[in-house]
């Protein structure tokens, strides 16, 4: 059995044909059906149903498919492995995470690797934290930043930030004088949104029976920051996000509710030298607020 074989039964699966998988790899036609139907000789198993209009793996195939990409990952990982085998001058990293946490959060800690690291190339995925879940799963990231409740036994993870959701305002806005806002009188209010959090007032509005009030959605943390200030809005968010603003104060919710937020990679994947620098450098500066959760309080919005 050859790697070639298995890089040609991956793309011929992925495209569902031998012409494609031929055109996909840049090879010729015939080089890729000879090297399947060696392939199957070999293991003595038919891998392929062959129909007029394509190929679709068998229930065999698709069973050696599991395998098959397993195989190929580990070679790229030993590739990986001896390409930064060396000092860690050069390379790049790429780290996924969610809008609103990249906007405060990650840039102090972002900008101080690159200090220390000034010949690495940061690339940041803004995304939903189930979608970086999914990401790091299908090896498409090699780290990001998830939801802890939405972390599988296939990733490994340490607790970045555990906070409160609280509601910012504008100081003079008729919700200050209160020490604590209901979740009624949150949905009674325009509401200034980043997507990160509307999941989680669509599952206030479904408990309260109520239909929010939502003026703004907006994934730019300066912009929802701003309708507070004005108050045009008030939000749900993080109270470090808003910490040095004079012009914005919190209060927090009645009930109140948490989120936890992890920095997860895939469990026995190889991660480069400067990934590995990158996790390493997060985990040790990261200021991880491990806010008291109560029982049942933690929220569950994925966004």
């Amino acid at each position: 059995m050859e790697l070639r074989q298995l890089v040609y039964f991956a793309a011929i699966s992925k495209t569902g044909s031998i012409t494609g998988a031929a055109k996909l790899l840049h090879v010729a036609q015939p080089a890729v059906s000879m090297a399947i139907k060696k392939l199957e000789n070999e293991l003595d198993t038919q891998l392929l149903h062959r129909k007029e209009n394509g190929v679709t793996p068998t229930f065999e195939g698709l069973e050696f498919l599991q395998h098959c990409n397993q195989i190929l990952q580990q070679a790229e990982d030993a590739k990986l492995s001896m390409k930064y085998l060396g000092e860690l001058a050069v390379g790049e990293v790429t780290i996924g995470m969610p809008s609103m946490i990249g906007s405060y959060f990650f840039p102090p800690i972002l900008m101080a690797f690159r200090h220390k690291y000034p010949n690495i190339q940061i690339n940041v995925v803004d995304d939903m934290t189930l979608n970086i879940r999914d990401k790091l799963l299908n090896n498409e990231l090699d780290i990001g930043v998830v939801a802890s409740q939405y972390l599988t036994p296939e990733l490994d993870h340490e607790i970045i930030l555990r906070e409160e959701i609280v509601i910012g305002m504008a100081i003079d806005h008729p919700l200050a004088s209160n020490s604590s806002i209901s979740a009624r009188e949150l949905l009674s209010h325009d509401l200034a949104l980043s997507h990160y959090h509307r999941m989680l007032i669509e599952e206030i509005s479904k408990t309260e029976n109520v239909v929010p009030k939502i003026s703004f959605t907006s994934e730019l943390l300066p912009l929802i920051k701003n309708i507070i200030r004005q108050g045009y809005g008030i939000s749900p968010i993080f109270e470090s996000g808003v910490r040095d603003e004079e012009l914005i104060t919190t209060r927090p919710l009645e009930k109140p509710i948490y989120v936890e937020l992890s920095l997860a990679w895939k469990r026995g994947k190889y991660l480069s030298k400067a990934n590995s620098a990158l996790k390493r450098f997060v985990l040790e500066n990261v200021e991880c607020r491990q806010a008291a959760v109560p029982a049942g309080l933690e929220t569950d919005f994925s966004s």
